[in-house]
């Protein structure tokens, strides 16, 4: 009596043992087709803010660039002027001519140029300042004499003429006291911000000065404020954040919202930045993630109890086990327009070629079982790159030969069969090494990755593919003669070749 109780137990807890190894499976796959979702949507909105900031910072620079090749040519005009020793007449008047040409050549962005030139201030608008108006003491003047040769670009301010924000271009003129000015708009930037945000949804573009002012918004209730001397908004967050790293894209979370932030300077060291709320992207991902779990969990859960409850053999218990990592397979391979079913077939051809070799049935289920998930990786592979009609590029091609690696991961993480990744991982090597992803070649390669190998290269060469049909059998026996020795190991390709054999008709593949 006690040895049929113990026999129980026994068999109870094997049952329990691979109810677990296989939800571990499911498990390992879920997280990492979960993290493979969670990184393309990633990629997707980072490729997208990069897309925003970049066209923010082209237009923007090519905005600036107009103000700055006009500032060059009046002073190129103004150098020629002290040379010759024009009077300050003279120099005045054309600061006024100039002054209305570039009124009307930049529709109104700027007011027009002046100067300190010859210990005088000079107004092409004829503005006349306070009398307390140091010019030497101003932005413009400073940041000129401390770029000498080049066209200083100052932080915005406003402007007491107009009453709105704007920016000045400085330059100090042949003379190295004179220096030569032109205020310009920032709000075509600001339109520019607010065009670029409305592109996208969910987006918002920002564009910093080198003191972290916001000189354009999408938000123009932002405009003008330091968010590096804020405290506790998303302003300073977002500065904190941009100043912890110097990667072009970062992401943060702010009460609760997850931000993916792209970055792109602009010539003059302002930043571009287009934000995203990430938070509903990545919040479906875990709802989908959570449900799936939950909806595996408990069908397993179901499942144990049922078969413990029962009192059904243990034969028929790892026989349904095995019928789920079939549909498992058989989802992989759904991926593949061209290959369906391949999986499938690639285990019961190394199944076979164990046999032969007279290998236990413990272990030829293993196998098979190893040939079912060989392919588990393309989980990680864009569906894009798997189903491209015709032959792949090179890029692409680099991207196919990451899937073993992939699987090899996956398979790491069901820490119950741990044999389980060899298959995964390196039925793509040769035994002249030249294989992938490790290169490693003969007895290094595990005798199941071997197996496997053959059996893949001929499921391949006998399925359709989008740009051409199957292989004929004599095509096929010579491929796989060929590569005896250098793709394959002679001992399983002479199995397989002889298994070719005896397939008269031709109809193994379609088994």
């Amino acid at each position: 009596m006690a040895e049929v109780k113990q026999g129980t137990i026994t068999t109870t807890l094997r049952r329990i043992a691979i109810s677990a190894l296989v939800t571990a499976l499911f498990l390992g796959i879920i997280l990492a087709y979960y993290a493979m979702l969670y990184s393309e949507t990633r990629q997707k909105i980072i490729s997208r803010g990069e897309l925003n900031a970049t066209s923010s910072a082209d237009q923007i620079d090519k905005y600036l660039s107009h103000g700055i090749d006009t500032m060059r040519m009046a002073c190129f005009t103004l150098d020629k002027m002290i040379r010759a020793g024009k009077t300050k007449e003279e120099i005045h008047e054309f600061l006024v001519n100039q002054s209305t040409a570039i009124a009307n050549t930049t529709m109104e962005n700027s007011t027009g140029i002046y100067g300190y030139i010859k210990g005088e201030y000079l107004d092409g608008t004829d503005w006349v300042p306070d009398k307390d108006y140091v010019p030497t003491e101003r932005p413009w003047y400073i940041d000129a004499m401390a770029n000498v040769g080049r066209v200083a670009v100052v932080d915005p301010y406003l402007d007491a003429q107009t009453n709105s924000t704007m920016i000045t271009f400085s330059k100090t003129l042949c003379d190295a006291a004179s220096v030569a000015a032109m205020d310009f708009s920032v709000a075509t930037i600001q339109t520019i911000a607010e065009e670029v945000s409305a592109q996208e949804e969910g987006c918002v573009e920002i564009i910093l000065d080198r003191k972290y002012q916001v000189i354009a918004h999408s938000d123009k209730s932002e405009v003008g404020k330091y968010y590096l001397s804020e405290g506790g908004t998303l302003g300073s967050e977002l500065v904190r954040e941009l100043r912890m790293t110097n990667d072009n894209f970062f992401s943060f979370r702010h009460d609760g919202v997850e931000y993916v932030v792209y970055k792109v300077g602009v010539s003059n060291d302002w930043l571009c930045l287009s934000v995203y709320d990430a938070t509903s992207a990545f919040s479906q991902l875990r709802y989908t993630l959570l449900f799936t779990i939950i909806a595996m969990l408990l069908a397993f859960s179901v499942l144990m109890v049922l078969m413990i409850s029962s009192g059904r053999r243990q034969e028929k218990f790892t026989q349904l086990s095995m019928h789920v990592v079939e549909s498992l397979a058989a989802a992989i391979d759904a991926k593949d327009a061209y290959t369906n079913g391949h999986s499938g077939r690639v285990a019961k051809y190394a199944r076979e070629i164990s046999r032969r070799c007279g290998y236990s049935a413990k272990r030829q289920e293993e196998i098979y079982m190893m040939g079912l998930i060989h392919d588990v990786g393309k989980i990680g592979i864009p569906d894009a790159v798997i189903n491209k009609p015709g032959k792949l590029t090179e890029e692409e091609y680099d991207v196919i030969k990451t899937h073993p690696s992939i699987g090899a991961y996956i398979l790491s993480k069901t820490k119950e069969m741990p044999r389980m990744a060899m298959g995964a991982h390196w039925h793509h090597e040769r035994v002249d090494g030249h294989g992938y992803p490790d290169g490693i070649a003969g007895a290094d390669i595990p005798e199941e990755a071997r197996i496997i190998a053959v059996a893949d290269a001929y499921d391949a060469m006998t399925s359709r593919r989008s740009y051409r049909d199957m292989l004929s059998q004599d095509v096929v026996r010579r491929e796989i003669e060929k590569g005896k020795g250098t793709q394959f190991d002679p001992k399983f390709a002479d199995i397989m070749l002889q298994m070719i054999d005896e397939d008269k008709d031709y109809v193994m593949h379609g088994e």
